[in-house]
């Protein structure tokens, strides 16, 4: 197991140390950051997991490359909100991959609109959201450290117009490639400490020629967990890097992006706030488990900075649920 284990430590490396610092770029790319926290390096419980999902962004400021607020421009809308609900399916298998138990991951959402950049100037009204499928999910399990390795890819089934103030999806293609640990600091794997990257390959929008840059976004936390896992605490945390330019053509314009806002700024963005998992069983029978957390942004460049919650009930068969 101990290459397995160099392996997975070489991958995070490799994301971390990469990193250029903040690229040089503006449109968003797919992944949410924060969507993963407290143990976040870690494969669920072999089993089927699903479940609801909720989550909530919001901001009422526009940063520029240097970090400073931007003014407000028109004097009129100064706030934009975001919501989404999904359904969560996690497949854990018995079957083997390099030692790794193999497993799967989709998520179908709908979202009241679709944040593409820096503006305020987005409607709501709810609809089919882009699908993410990840036919890729392999789970270490050592003694102190779980190793997590992913890839899976977003399928643009949201509706999309170029400048379009209501779209629901992203208008592209994106592969993203992720690897993650979740380390434990005793024999009881009480106290834990949790990292995981995922590199995002976006792109070309439909009908346009916006060739969007690649993005990264490291998520994880620092918790303490009770009742044998089932509860936990913790401060979960993340950032999101553009780590190259996007390509616009010369015949494409991106209305309400800005004018202070360039797409040649550094985009970046980090936040930390709290996280819980609650466990909810019956007659000793673990019936589901809450996840709620809850992230304020900081030290944004060139792109919105706010608040973000995202809550998760999921509904877990597997064999072992007594507790």
């Amino acid at each position: 197991m101990k290459h397995y284990c160099t392996f997975a430590w070489l991958a995070i490396a490799s994301i971390l140390m990469g990193m250029p610092g903040p690229g040089r770029a503006q449109i968003a790319g797919h992944h949410l950051p924060g969507s993963w926290g407290l143990q976040s390096g870690s494969q669920f419980a072999e089993g089927l997991a699903i479940g609801p999902l909720y989550l909530h962004y919001g901001s009422d400021k526009i940063m520029d490359g240097d970090g400073n607020e931007l003014p407000n421009l028109t004097g009129e809308k100064r706030d934009v909100r975001s919501d989404a609900f999904g359904l969560f399916a996690w497949w854990v298998s018995q079957y083997k991959i390099l030692g790794a138990n193999y497993g799967i991951q989709a998520i179908i959402p709908f979202v009241g609109n679709q944040i593409e950049f820096a503006s305020f100037e987005f409607e709501t009204g709810f609809g089919l959201a882009d699908i993410f499928l990840q036919p890729v999910n392999l789970g270490w399990h050592l003694k102190q450290a779980d190793f997590l390795a992913t890839y899976g890819f977003y399928i643009p089934a949201g509706s999309y117009e170029a400048g379009a103030e209501d779209n629901h999806g992203l208008g592209m293609w994106t592969h993203e490639f992720g690897a993650g640990s979740t380390l434990f600091f005793d024999a009881q794997k009480r106290w834990h400490f949790a990292a995981a990257g995922y590199f995002e390959l976006n792109g070309t929008k439909k009908d346009t020629e916006i060739d969007v840059g690649n993005t990264l976004t490291v998520e994880g936390g620092l918790g303490r967990s009770f009742l044998e896992g089932a509860l936990s605490v913790g401060v979960a945390y993340y950032a999101n890097w553009k780590l190259s330019p996007d390509k616009i053509g010369l015949n494409t314009d991106i209305p309400n992006l800005p004018s202070e806002v360039t797409l040649e700024d550094k985009h970046r963005v980090y936040a930390l706030g709290p996280e819980v998992t609650l466990p909810v069983a019956i007659k000793g029978r673990l019936i589901s488990l809450i996840t709620a957390r809850y992230q304020w942004e900081l030290d944004a460049r060139s792109t919105l900075e706010g608040e973000r919650l995202t809550m998760f009930v999921i509904f877990p068969f597997f064999a072992g649920q007594e507790k």
